[in-house]
C-alpha cells in the first residue's frame, strides 16, 4: 500500500489554524491602515440594511469538517500498480462550540464498510460497495477526475458511518505542502531510531531533527519511520508530525515578516480544495479569533477504534462511543456509563452501549493477534510536547543531513 498522502492530513489542520489565524491577523493589520470615520448619524433616513454574517458565522455551534488527502497517482509519484483518485488519509475534525477543544479521528483507509451510491454532478450515481475499504469511496466518487465529487461521495460514506452531519471539507493535495513547511523554516520532530527507507528516500539519525518540506513529507510516507511497519502503525507518526506543526505555526508569528507569510498562505492556498464554507475569507477570520487562544493540550488525536478479522480491520465496538461524543459535542473519551455510575450512589452493573456496527464486523473472539492493536478509548494523543519522548524544539533541533 502506498503511503504518500498520509502527511497531507498530518499538515492540515495545523495549516488551518494557521491560515485561519494569519488571516484574521493580516485582515485586522491591514484594516488599521485605513481611516475610519462614522457617518451613520448625519446621512440620516435610509434603506433597510442587508444583514451581515457575524465575525464568526459559526459562533456558538460545533463544526465538523472532514479532511481528505488527494493522492492523484501521476508525475514522480504515480504508482504502476494503481491508477485513478485516492484518498490515502481521513480525518474528521471537530471544533466544540465554545472554541475551547478540537478533536481530530483519523480514520484508517483500509478500514472493511459498506459505501453507498453517490451521486455526481451531471446526475448519474456511482455503484454502491459492500464490504469495501474505505478509501475506495474516494476513487468512486472520483472516478470522473473531479475532487469535488470524490469528496462529495467520501462524506456521504463518513455520514452514512457516523451519523455525524459533515459540514465542510477540506482536500489537500502535496504539491504545496514541502513549500508550507519550508515556509514555516521546518518542523521539529524527534525520532526514537535511525531510519533508513529507500522507498519513502527518507535517512535519518535518531534524535531531535529540523524536518524540511521533503523530509517532513518522507516521514510521513515512510512506514519504518515508527511502529511496526503497518499502513495502521504510521498513524500514530502521522499524529505526532500533526501535533508538531500545530505548535510550530502557533509559536510562530509570520506576520512580522511578510514575505514569508506570503510565501506561506501562497503555498497554502494552492494545495487546498475546500467547500464554501471554510474557503471563505470571512469564516477563515472568524474562526482564527474563535480558536486563537485554544490550549495545544485540547487538541486531541485518535484513531477509529477497529477490530481485527485476520488481515482485516473493521469497525471496533468501541467506535459507537466516539460517534455519539461527537454528535453531543462531549469529549472524545466522555464515557456516559461511568458519569451515570458516579452520580448515582446504589451499586449496579451498567453495561456499555449496544449498539450493532454500521459495518461487517468480526468478534473479539475470533480476531486473529496481530502486532498493532486497535487503539482505547482511554486517552488521546493532544498537540502538547509528547512527554513518551525527549522535548524536541526548534531550539534543540538538529537539521538532517
Amino acid at each position: 500500500m502506498n503511503p504518500r498522502w498520509h502527511i497531507a492530513i498530518a499538515g492540515v489542520l495545523g495549516v488551518l489554524l494557521f491560515l485561519a489565524t494569519a488571516f484574521g491577523l493580516a485582515w485586522v493589520r491591514l484594516q488599521g491602515n485605513v481611516n475610519v470615520e462614522d457617518i451613520d448619524s448625519i446621512i440620516g433616513d435610509r434603506p433597510s440594511q442587508s444583514s451581515q454574517p457575524p465575525i464568526d458565522p459559526n459562533a456558538g455551534n460545533p463544526i465538523n469538517l472532514l479532511v481528505m488527502g488527494s493522492d492523484v497517482r501521476t508525475g514522480d509519484f504515480a504508482d504502476s500498480n494503481v491508477e485513478g483518485m485516492r484518498s490515502d488519509a481521513t480525518m474528521l475534525i471537530h471544533i466544540a462550540a465554545d472554541r475551547s477543544r478540537i478533536d481530530a479521528v483519523s480514520i484508517p483507509r483500509d478500514l472493511r464498510i459498506d459505501i453507498p451510491s453517490c451521486t455526481l454532478h451531471d446526475g448519474t450515481t456511482t455503484k454502491p460497495g459492500k464490504n469495501r475499504k474505505f478509501n475506495d469511496a474516494f476513487a468512486r466518487g472520483g472516478e470522473k477526475g473531479n475532487v469535488s465529487e470524490a469528496a462529495a461521495c467520501t462524506i456521504k460514506t463518513v455520514e452514512s458511518l457516523t451519523g455525524i452531519y459533515i459540514d465542510d471539507y477540506v482536500v489537500v493535495d502535496f504539491q504545496g505542502f514541502q513549500t508550507m513547511v519550508d515556509a514555516l523554516g521546518g518542523v521539529p520532530l524527534y525520532f526514537p531510531k535511525d531510519v533508513d527507507d529507500r522507498r519513502a528516500d527518507l535517512h535519518i539519525k535518531k534524535g531531535c531533527r529540523l524536518l524540511d518540506g521533503h523530509d517532513a513529507l518522507a516521514a510521513a510516507r515512510s512506514r519504518y519511520a515508527q511502529g511496526d511497519g503497518s499502513d495502521i502503525g504510521r498513524i500514530d507518526r502521522q499524529q505526532q508530525l500533526v501535533a508538531a506543526i500545530i505548535r510550530e505555526a502557533l509559536s510562530r508569528n509570520l506576520l512580522t515578516n511578510m514575505p514569508s507569510l506570503y510565501t506561506f498562505l501562497d503555498a497554502a492556498t494552492q494545495s487546498l480544495s475546500t467547500g464554501p464554507q471554510i474557503g471563505s475569507l470571512s469564516t477563515m477570520a472568524g474562526l482564527a479569533y474563535s480558536v486563537r487562544n485554544i490550549d495545544p493540550a485540547h487538541i486531541t488525536f485518535m484513531t477509529a477504534p477497529f477490530d481485527w478479522a485476520g488481515s482485516e480491520i473493521y469497525m471496533g465496538k468501541d467506535a459507537e462511543r466516539i460517534w455519539t461524543n461527537i454528535i453531543m459535542d462531549r469529549p472524545l473519551t466522555y464515557d456516559p456509563s461511568a458519569a451515570t455510575a458516579s452520580a448515582s450512589p446504589s451499586p449496579s452493573e451498567t453495561a456499555s452501549p449496544d449498539t450493532a456496527s454500521p459495518t461487517p464486523s468480526a468478534s473479539a473472539t475470533t480476531s486473529s493477534p496481530t502486532p498493532t492493536p486497535s487503539p482505547t478509548l482511554e486517552h488521546g494523543t493532544t498537540a502538547e510536547q509528547d512527554d513518551e519522548f525527549p522535548t524536541c524544539t526548534r531550539a534543540n533541533a538538529e537539521p538532517n543531513e
